[in-house]
């Protein structure tokens, strides 16, 4: 209600909202579609209950499924569901099954993931105790690919390294962050970049998590941002590169505003480290832009890494 009454909302504009299967009801999907939501985010992780119950979800694989139809009864029509691979334990074939039911379920867009060990998480102190194995990088890449190609076969466009779509159904919240635009953060925590009126610098910002100070920072009339930063002509192009390389069309001159040689003269001092990924099979540089190649995805923080 604040938003439609603080801002011009386009007429087809996307309004996603994220939910956990085990967690929804027919009756909120229904409300949640009558205020405005069109685009439902589910996080399956897995059809394997067994993988589900090591990773720690509520759900069950018939808890996906019984949620999945409950949206489309509330009138989803545009639904991405997420899948982790490489768990500790899990092949590359078990990966491929939980692909293959989701790819049944006919969503307009999933994302296929792998399993990250992120410092403070339960799974992170299992590892750093030796009570678990992480898959390796070999079996995780493998699975990568095979799921891939699995899903691309299926119609789902692989248009950035984790997400893949039906025609038409490209994430525009994720492709903001990856072209670079203006996107507003509000809320605890929330960030955004903007560039504001009459600036040329982007001004990028993240609010507060204190939500007290949130609160008192609101109620006496000034901003809840906690850090900020002014994006120098450096930033916005290494931000720029680093982002639109996770697109599988990759980055072009004309979107830097400039041209091949305007390019490389900016980053004269990684060129040669940039063809030996070039020579390596790894990226693609030409007279447009430059992308990753199939294989380049594998090690895609190396070379975005050149450009930071």
């Amino acid at each position: 209600q604040a938003i439609n009454e603080s801002f011009h909302i386009l007429d087809d504009a996307e309004y996603t909202i994220e939910a956990n299967p085990g967690t929804v009801t027919a009756e909120l999907l229904t409300e949640l579609r009558a205020m405005g939501f069109n685009r439902l985010s589910m996080g399956v992780q897995s059809m394997n209950n067994e993988r589900l119950d090591y990773l720690g979800r509520i759900h069950s694989a018939e808890d996906v499924i019984r949620d999945y139809e409950l949206a489309r009864d509330a009138g989803f029509d545009n639904i991405n569901l997420d899948i982790i691979f490489s768990v500790p334990g899990e092949t590359p074939e078990d990966a491929l099954k939980d692909i293959e039911q989701i790819i049944a379920l006919e969503p307009e867009h999933i994302s296929f993931y792998s399993l990250q060990l992120e410092e403070g998480t339960p799974f992170f102190e299992m590892w750093e105790k030796h009570q678990l194995e992480e898959v390796p990088d070999e079996i995780d890449r493998d699975t990568f690919h095979k799921g891939a190609a699995l899903l691309e076969k299926n119609g789902y466009e692989h248009y950035e390294i984790s997400n893949f779509a039906r025609t038409g159904y490209r994430s525009r919240h994720n492709s903001k962050y990856w072209n670079m635009a203006e996107y507003v953060g509000l809320g605890l925590g929330a960030s955004g970049m903007i560039q504001p009126f009459s600036c040329d610098k982007n001004w990028r910002y993240t609010n507060t998590s204190n939500m007290e100070t949130y609160c008192e920072l609101l109620e006496g009339g000034k901003s809840p941002e906690a850090e900020e930063h002014w994006n120098s002509d450096h930033d916005d192009i290494s931000e720029a590169v680093f982002t639109g390389l996770r697109r599988r069309e990759g980055i072009s001159y004309e979107e830097l505003g400039g041209s091949f040689d305007d390019f490389w003269g900016y980053f004269e001092d990684v060129r040669k480290e940039a063809e030996e990924f070039v020579a390596s099979g790894h990226f693609i540089i030409d007279s447009n832009g430059l992308r990753l190649t199939e294989t380049g995805v594998d090690i895609s923080n190396r070379i975005m890494a050149l450009f930071v």
